[in-house]
């Protein structure tokens, strides 16, 4: 008797606390920071973010087009396992022209690689908060730009999926 009454009274805290959870509204979704934004390349970002630049110097990313056979640098040549472009993968700013990202290798050199904001999103707001900051003597960044946060749409999957091989482009 006392053991049943234990869970009773247990199941009761449960719907308690669960009670309250289910009347709430959800929480409102965060805003892009990024929105309005265009890209800048990598030499825009270097200009304060020195020491991230010289890490990703030494980077995959950073010779990610470098490392893209020839004939797999067109928007024609695409991957069998994602139905993506093979160029999408390798350059910053893929299918945001309208945003300033990549078009064409001729167009969009300070765009080849996976840069900067491939993962952070296009960078000309927080370069221009920066800018700020610097021309203010580093007093503070603008309203709403202390940090540069990585996008919740990014996917590191979306290039790196476990279940295409590669391999069999490397040899031309």
């Amino acid at each position: 008797m006392h053991r049943k009454m234990l869970v009773f009274l247990g199941l009761c805290v449960v719907l308690a606390l669960t009670a309250g959870v289910w009347g709430e509204d959800p929480a409102p979704a965060t805003a892009d920071p990024t929105e309005g934004a265009t890209y800048i390349g990598e030499a825009g970002c270097k200009k304060c973010h020195i020491k991230e630049h010289r890490t990703w110097k030494k980077m995959k990313h950073c010779s990610a087009w470098d490392v893209l056979p020839e004939k797999y640098r067109t928007m024609d040549a695409v991957d069998e396992g994602t139905g993506k472009a093979c160029i999408s993968c390798h350059v910053t700013g893929w299918g945001e022209q309208a945003r300033g990202g990549f078009v064409d290798p001729a167009t969009s050199e300070h765009l080849l690689g996976v840069q900067c904001e491939a993962c952070h999103g296009p960078g000309s707001k927080h370069r221009d908060a920066g800018q700020k900051v610097m021309d203010e003597k580093r007093e503070g960044f603008a309203e709403g730009e202390k940090s540069f946060i990585l996008l919740k749409t990014t996917n590191c999957a979306d290039c790196h999926n476990p279940h295409v091989s590669h391999a069999k482009y490397k040899d031309g």
